[in-house]
């Protein structure tokens, strides 16, 4: 069952609601000698290699959840101490399914998305049909490498995500905007990628609200069309994801459904606030508030919080209320997984 707890703020923050569903654990009982030599043959054939394939660099990294806590200076951390704050994880099933990522391997788009599909990491019909309508190998730095279920670097000291990464956020965030859809029809859905890189998971975005009907006709059921706003701080890279775009995908800019452009991921896109969905694809030291603030309530932001080369975990950030200045219960938050990211980078003071 899900649990709600308040956060013990420090003085220098507000506090922040947690939420999180309790892990079953999962116990393998071995009564014989031969059942534990079973067993160990097991782990080494099916554990060592996917850690053996987990980037020691600062890339993307969903093949197991970290249960350890932020530091000091965040506001939260699974300490026992805190109990009101006490951090547990999600549902077996979900720490299984991350076991399976980094092995969804494709010769083309389409088996790399059935592959995803078939490991449970994609889940709803609505993700799997905008991620058939992108093309990785238009954004991927190698086209012979583009359906690898690894990240690639871009240069700059950035990377394009691994695939199953691309699902996982798709995943967290579609539920929001199906939502938003439901509740007011009449309003176009609005998302934020911030750190959008070689263009990929913003062009998939825009497939899920595409404004164009000559195409797929339009946005993917039940959601309604909207607005989707790439930014990234590096200027090479804003224009490589309008070059990627311009492959295959022009037709979400030439609709207005994608806009890419030059601007810093901490500050986000306040002239363009509220959004139903962000995603951030950096890691950011702290919990950004100016993001924060400019999600919709009932919005919903996929990011990545822990220190460059430190414990970072992946968290889904949802709105409870709306406020005019930031105050932590505002906003409930849920630790997804384990992750490896590179920083979301700091501009100025």
């Amino acid at each position: 069952m899900m649990q709600k707890a308040r956060n013990s703020a420090t003085s220098s923050s507000p506090s922040i609601l947690l939420r999180n569903n309790r892990t079953k654990n999962i116990g393998l009982l071995c009564h014989h000698r031969r059942s534990k030599t079973l067993l160990c043959q097991f782990l080494l054939i099916s554990i060592v290699p996917i850690v053996l394939s987990v980037p020691t660099t600062s890339y993307h990294n969903s093949a197991f959840v970290n249960s350890s806590c932020l530091d000091n200076n965040s506001q939260i951390c699974g300490s026992q101490e805190n109990a009101a704050a006490a951090i547990s994880y999600r549902q077996s099933k979900r720490y299984l399914n991350n076991m399976r990522a980094w092995t969804c391997h494709g010769r083309t788009q389409r088996e790399m998305v059935e592959k995803l599909a078939a490991a449970n990491i994609i889940k709803t019909d609505q993700v799997r049909q905008c991620l058939l309508r992108v093309d990785r190998a238009n954004y991927a730095p190698e086209r012979y490498s583009a359906y690898t279920d690894a990240p690639q670097p871009l240069g700059y000291g950035q990377t394009i995500s691994a695939p199953h990464m691309h699902a996982h956020t798709l995943e967290e965030l579609l539920p929001s905007l199906i939502s938003a859809s439901r509740n007011k029809p009449d309003t176009p859905l609005s998302i934020l990628d911030v750190g959008c890189g070689s263009g990929y998971l913003t062009a998939a975005l825009g497939r899920l609200v595409d404004k164009g009907t000559t195409r797929f006709g339009g946005p993917i059921s039940p959601l309604v069309s909207g607005n989707v706003y790439g930014i990234d701080v590096v200027p090479e890279l804003v224009d490589m994801s309008k070059i990627n775009m311009k492959k295959d995908d022009a037709d979400l800019l030439h609709s207005g459904t994608v806009t890419v452009q030059l601007g810093d991921g901490w500050k986000g896109l306040p002239d363009k606030a509220p959004f139903h969905a962000i995603h951030v694809g950096a890691a950011a030291d702290d919990f950004p508030h100016n993001l924060m603030m400019q999600l919709a309530v009932g919005g919903v932001m996929v990011i990545p919080v822990g220190p460059d080369g430190g414990i970072q975990n992946l968290y889904r950030v949802e709105k409870l209320r709306e406020s005019p200045t930031f105050h932590g219960e505002d906003f409930a938050i849920d630790r997804l997984l384990g992750v490896r990211y590179v920083p979301l980078v700091r501009i100025g003071p």
